[in-house]
């Protein structure tokens, strides 16, 4: 029994739309995984940016009058705020900057930094 030629014109029209028709599936399914991938990438930037906020509020911690005795004259920026922590102020004068401290306990402490971005000189709270 031979297929009527309706049969072999739908088979042909099926074949001829075909690649059309998984290439727009191919198509789909990579649109949802790109939707998918932003919509985790959304998500994790949501949670970096609470935390960068959360961060933020934390009053800075003043470090102890023993620590301040540990500095020494040379020390980059870098090592002094391993040393003390994260300044509450910071002002630029030209190419020298001043760091500031205010513990708790009252006071101020102070770092002054030259233009080489070296610590030239300080005052404990």
């Amino acid at each position: 029994m031979e297929p009527s030629r309706s049969c072999w014109t739908a088979l042909v029209l099926l074949i001829g739309m075909s690649p059309q028709l998984f290439a727009q599936t191919s198509v789909d399914v990579r649109v949802q995984r790109l939707e998918e991938t932003i919509q985790t990438l959304e998500r994790r930037v949501a949670s970096l940016e609470a935390q960068l906020r959360e961060k933020s509020t934390l009053a800075p911690t003043a470090p102890d009058k023993l620590t301040w005795r540990k500095l020494k004259k040379g020390m980059s920026k870098e090592e002094v705020e391993q040393l003390l922590g994260s300044p509450s102020d910071v002002d630029e004068y030209g190419s020298h900057t001043v760091w500031r401290y205010k513990p708790p306990y009252g006071g101020i402490g102070i770092v002054r930094f030259s233009e080489n971005s070296r610590a030239e000189g300080w005052s404990e709270p």
